[in-house]
């Protein structure tokens, strides 16, 4: 994990294509990694409606509203899951899922909150001292990596 010498204008995050730690403005949207040189979304995203991409990825927090829907490879630094989400799921820090919501693949995180009546089909890797690995992009088109 990201050593936390952050400031209060300052925050670690990891890079979402090669998890590369970062120190990024607290304010920041998105910033250019300086490992791999590639764009980082660090922006916290609220899915209110059905959305389909090849992976959805930001180094900041995620939530899928109750109705939502969510068809992607998912990389985020937290997940709040309260619609569905089918796709393998990988998390820096931890996922809630609430009592209505479900993921329908693997999922790797540090940390795993589950509400009764949740529906969860796939493998799980659930461990205090989990570190993401680099994953392997389609670098042909860059829409497909949004």
């Amino acid at each position: 994990m990201v050593a936390d010498r952050s400031s209060p204008e300052t925050r670690g995050i990891l890079c979402t294509h090669c998890e590369g730690k970062l120190e990024v403005s607290a304010h920041a949207m998105s910033v250019n990694c300086h490992h791999c040189n590639r764009r980082v979304i660090i922006e916290d995203l609220k899915i209110k409606a059905y959305h389909a991409v090849v992976k959805l990825a930001t180094a900041g927090r995620v939530e899928v509203a109750k109705r939502a829907q969510v068809v992607a490879k998912v990389r985020v630094h937290e997940l709040i899951v309260k619609g569905e989400i089918k796709g393998d799921v990988i998390a820096v820090d931890r996922i809630e899922i609430a009592k209505q919501g479900s993921i329908l693949g693997n999922v790797s995180c540090k940390r795993l909150q589950v509400e009764a009546g949740a529906r969860l089909s796939g493998f799980f890797r659930v461990e205090p001292e989990f570190e993401p690995e680099p994953q392997p992009e389609n670098r042909g088109n860059p829409q497909l990596s949004r």
